[in-house]
Parts: structure tokens; C-alpha cells; sequence
């Protein structure tokens, strides 16, 4: 089977509002406004900023139910060819063949995958040391993991690669190594931001933009 789109299984899109009351869902609204902000560049087609504006909203509610919008979907997500093999984090037997995420996000995306591979030698074996092969997920309509609003993952400016080697709070991740630190800094030269230097890192992730969460104390900046 090959899978032309990925999205994590480590967390349910839509269970965290699956039945929100009218109280509920206003105050989803004001997080929304208010506790979702992007900063930094991700290269020339998405120019930094809200994503809320410059990605759109991928949210609908519909019976009073708050869900992925998928006119948003339609219009926005593109599909990022993978340069080498890769298989689901979750099912190795799963193979996964390119990343689905925001139209505006995908040049810069292609240019770290490119670098990347470039760098590998172009060689599978070392894509596979690295754990890069290893696909932990990209579009996910999904609440952050700690605090309120959307993940990065809900706007398709995120990507997991190898989440049993780069767990998120481990301060061993495997994309620090030295011999592995490529991998992040070609992300970087592509103007994406990795989780592994985050006050509680998530080392498998990788996003275009950074997503300041207004009610964190310490004043994160991060879109797990």
C-alpha cells in the first residue's frame, strides 16, 4: 500500500472538540484569536506573520460542532514528494511516498528535503541511519499538545520524522548529534524552526513558522 498523505496517529484530530457547547465554542474562538501567533519566515512564498491570516483558517463549525474545514483542505494542502523511501513511524510496513502540507510552506519544504538527500550522498542506507525514512506525520487538524489553539500540524507548516529516536521532553534527540546535526541545519537554511532547542523539546519536529501560545508563563514560542 502506498500512502500519498500522512497525518500522525499520535493524537486525534478532532476528539479534543468533538461535541463543544455554545459556551465552549466561544471561548475556542478567543483562543483562536488570540493565543495562535506566528513569527519568523519560512522563505518567499510565506512570508511570516499570523498565520491566521497568511495560511487561512482551517477550521469550520457545522451543527455546533468545531471540525477541520475541508473547502480550507481543498483550496490550501499540497502534497511534497519525499526524495528517498520512507514508511509510516507507526507501521514500517506502511510505505509513505510525500508529505501533505500548506501550498505556501511546500517550496521551502522540497528545498530542505532536497538539501537533505543532497547531502545524504543520495543514499537510502544513510537517510535510514539518520531516521528520516521514518515518517512521524505532517497536516494533522490537532489541538498543541500543552496549552490552547492549534498545532502548526492544523495549518500544514509542520513535518515529524523518526519520533521513536526524537520523543518529545527528551534531551537526547537524535538530530543533535553531531553527525546527524545536518539534518536540522538544512531545515534551518530553509527558514523552518526545529523543536529540538524548545524549553520542553520535541526533537522529531520540524515547522515553518512558530506559534506563540499567549497564556505559557515562560512565553514559548512552539506549535507541537
Amino acid at each position: 500500500m502506498v500512502v500519498a498523505c500522512v497525518r500522525s496517529p499520535f493524537a486525534d484530530p478532532v476528539a479534543m472538540l468533538a461535541s463543544p457547547s455554545v459556551s465552549s465554542l466561544a471561548s475556542y474562538g478567543r483562543t483562536f484569536v488570540d493565543s495562535l501567533l506566528a513569527s519568523g519566515l519560512a522563505s518567499d512564498d510565506f512570508p511570516g506573520g499570523d498565520c491566521r491570516s497568511d495560511l487561512g483558517n482551517p477550521t469550520q463549525v457545522i451543527g455546533g460542532v468545531v471540525a477541520p474545514s475541508r473547502r480550507w483542505e481543498a483550496d490550501n494542502l499540497v502534497m511534497v514528494t519525499l526524495p528517498w523511501r520512507a514508511h509510516a513511524a507507526w507501521n514500517p510496513k506502511l510505505k509513505i511516498t510525500g508529505l501533505q502540507v500548506h501550498r505556501r510552506v511546500a517550496a521551502s519544504l522540497r528545498s530542505a528535503l532536497a538539501d537533505i538527500w543532497t547531502d545524504a550522498g543520495k543514499r537510502q542506507a544513510e537517510i535510514d541511519r539518520l531516521g528520516m525514512s521514518s515518517i512521524g506525520g505532517g497536516y494533522n487538524w490537532r489541538q498543541v499538545r500543552e496549552g490552547e489553539g492549534l498545532s502548526a500540524h492544523a495549518y500544514g507548516c509542520a513535518v515529524d520524522f523518526d519520533p521513536g529516536r526524537n520523543s518529545q521532553g527528551s534531551t537526547s534527540a537524535n538530530f543533535a548529534r553531531p553527525e546527524n546535526r545536518y539534518v536540522v541545519d538544512d531545515f534551518g537554511k530553509a527558514g523552518w524552526t526545529w523543536g529540538g532547542t524548545w524549553p520542553r523539546p520535541d526533537g522529531m519536529h520540524f515547522q515553518a513558522t512558530t506559534v506563540a501560545i499567549a497564556n505559557d508563563p515562560a512565553g514559548v514560542d512552539r506549535g507541537a
